[in-house]
């Protein structure tokens, strides 16, 4: 099968953002690599459903047609689905995937049930068809469960046929996906990021999608995060579990993006509502290991019929430790501060591999502290932008679970703006979140050691004690910087002339 002549470079280049144009081409070869590796079998049925779409359909109705057919493409375009970077014609087609049509048939749904349970009569439990959604790897059916004492309504969630086999050969792929792209990272024009071992990462991570038991540990891991927030729902489990099929109680609402809004304080009410479930919940969490949702798109955050925040499918869950929030304020206050010497600091530590490029580690941090100059809010938004320059381009290497919570801000970035709020309400909702933590806190600190960074803020009283003392020294970085930025206009512009 000749992909390449599907995977057509200039048209990929036109769905990226004009400064990543240049990935087009390693995205079209790591396609065809990942394509031609599959069985000729499979190969031959996804080409052929190709072929049957007319030759004016585009390329990114092509690529949603393709990733219906494979497991890994699938989850990879739901993860991209709510990318605002990406073209609106691709997102439109990856939106689909967040909940497709069940193609399993009843009779093979209850022939699955049979073998992994006892007969449903004598559970008390009735089918309630049809199935209600079907993902990547798994169909949702509802069920009406009866007893003595109550009637309970409940889904099963059920790996789908043969999805262990078709799965595990399309992640066996992405290595050699890595390899090809390792080996050509100069004649692609790509970083030297080591992608085997990247990919590596994202295979383990993906099978754990088909290891519904592990969902069902971290669902219960989930209901615990929560349980002193009542605006979330996290579905409870319910006593007929394997490790290939969960039950869990039903919820009832539509996705956050589907929900019809009268006014524009709900919509903006529910985006604040979904940053802080999602985000700064983990990130002020007082405890060590923070748990956070590594796969929330759309399909996966409901709008309850209660007014809640349902937040469903816990099989990719990725976790926050202490030092990786100690980090994250640390870079902030180095921003703050305009210090780029402890910002570089505090990046180097979380490097995985001590191989960072520092010279473009440091110009990267001087054009962070530059936007902040010209009125950037120093937040989440900024961070993250920083990070991934430094990821690209200086060759930082970051924990799996850190690059997982980076990829989970921009699938939310999309999640929000569709509900009908900007990007701003990350930094609004962390900000505030921020304030009222560090007001909780302050009676504790009389008490606390000094260095003690055991607080949701995880600032200590040195911490604060410093940057109330170095006020003066950041007001002065802040005007020099300034006035090296207008020297640095001014050469440019006799340049110019």
């Amino acid at each position: 099968m000749n992909w390449h002549s599907l995977l057509d470079e200039n048209a990929l280049a036109a769905l990226l953002p004009a400064d990543r144009s240049h990935f087009a081409k390693p995205v079209s070869d790591g396609l065809a690599v990942f394509l031609e590796g599959l069985p000729e079998s499979r190969q031959a049925l996804l080409f052929s459903q190709q072929a049957s779409l007319s030759p004016a359909v585009g390329i990114s109705e092509r690529l949603g047609l393709l990733a219906r057919g494979c497991p890994v493409l699938h989850k990879i375009g739901q993860v991209l689905a709510r990318d605002q970077r990406l073209s609106p014609e691709l997102r439109h087609e990856l939106r689909q995937l967040e909940s497709l049509p069940p193609s399993v048939s009843l009779e093979t749904i209850q022939q699955i049930l049979g073998k992994e349970l006892d007969p449903l009569d004598r559970l008390g439990i009735a089918l309630a068809p049809p199935a209600v959604a079907e993902a990547s790897v798994a169909v949702v059916i509802p069920f009406l469960k009866e007893s003595s004492k109550e009637k309970q309504d409940g889904v099963f969630k059920i790996l789908k046929p043969h999805i262990e086999e078709l799965l595990g050969e399309e992640l066996e792929l992405l290595g050699s996906v890595g390899i090809y792209l390792d080996e050509r990272c100069d004649d692609l024009q790509i970083p030297h990021l080591d992608y085997q071992e990247a990919f590596q990462q994202v295979r383990d991570k993906l099978l754990e999608e088909i290891r519904l038991d592990v969902e069902q540990n971290n669902l219960s891991a989930a209901k615990e995060f929560y349980a002193e927030e009542p605006r979330v729902q996290i579905p409870g489990l319910i006593d007929c579990c394997t490790p290939r099929v969960t039950a869990m109680e039903r919820v009832w609402g539509s996705k956050v993006t589907s929900h019809q809004f009268t006014e524009t304080s709900d919509r903006l009410r529910l985006a604040e509502l979904i940053v802080d479930a999602t985000i700064a919940q983990p990130i002020f969490a007082r405890q060590s290991r923070a748990l956070f949702h590594c796969d929330p798109h759309a399909g996966n955050l409901f709008f309850t019929t209660d007014g809640r925040l349902a937040i469903l499918d816990w099989s990719l869950v990725g976790w926050l430790d202490e030092q990786t929030r100690i980090a994250i304020v640390q870079i902030l206050l180095g921003a703050v501060a305009q210090d780029g010497l402890r910002m570089a600091e505090v990046l180097n530590q979380m490097a995985e591999r001590g191989d960072v490029d520092q010279t473009k580690l440091r110009l990267i941090i001087e054009g962070s502290l530059r936007k902040l100059r010209r009125g950037q809010f120093p937040g989440l938004t900024w961070l993250v932008g920083m990070l991934d320059e430094v990821v690209q381009d200086a060759g930082l290497r970051l924990k799996l679970d850190l690059m997982m919570f980076r990829k989970s801000l921009y699938t939310l970035e999309g999640v929000v703006a569709e509900v009908g709020a900007s990007a701003e309400a990350f930094d609004r909702v962390l900000s505030v979140r921020f304030v009222q933590h560090l007001a909780m806190e302050w009676p504790f600190r009389w008490f606390a050691s000094p260095n003690s960074r055991e607080f949701s803020t995880r600032l200590s009283n040195f911490d604060l004690t410093k940057a109330i003392l170095s006020y003066p020294s950041s007001v002065t970085r802040f005007w020099m910087g300034q006035g090296l930025d207008f020297l640095d206009v001014c050469r440019r512009g006799e340049e110019l002339a």
